[in-house]
């Protein structure tokens, strides 16, 4: 019930938002969301991406806010995002608004298991072809 109630506030919050500020502020937080809140994060997520209508700088934002998002699986979801077709390692802005964000979500990044660390090394490798 708790998580319903806070992804209707945030989603409330991202439908009043009137600049990119308020926007994005209630994004990250629907962004983070998982269980009951899952449902209102992935609305949120689409409509923001179809807002954006190709805007490259709107799209960074994007991508950014998944790869900070504090979900368990939120390395696969950057994963995922990296086969996106508004995704390429060739453009430094995109690939920093994903691969780079990522490094700043620091539990995933710095995950015991080293996962963190081989998706960047795998990346990095990628990049450098």
């Amino acid at each position: 019930e708790e998580q319903t109630k806070s992804a209707q506030l945030a989603t409330d919050h991202y439908e009043a938002a009137t600049g990119m500020t308020d926007k994005m502020a209630a994004l990250n937080e629907l962004a983070s969301m998982d269980g009951e809140g899952s449902s209102a994060r992935d609305l949120a997520l689409q409509k923001f991406y179809d807002e954006a209508d190709g805007d490259a700088l709107v799209l960074n934002k994007w991508f950014s806010v998944q790869a900070l998002a504090n979900l368990p699986d939120v390395l696969e979801r950057v994963k995922e995002l990296t086969k996106h077709p508004d995704f390429t390692l060739s453009n430094p802005n995109r690939c920093r608004s994903l691969i780079s964000v990522f490094t700043m979500n620091s539990a995933p990044f710095h995950a015991e298991d080293g996962s963190g660390y081989k998706f960047l090394s795998e990346t990095i490798a990628e990049l450098d072809k």
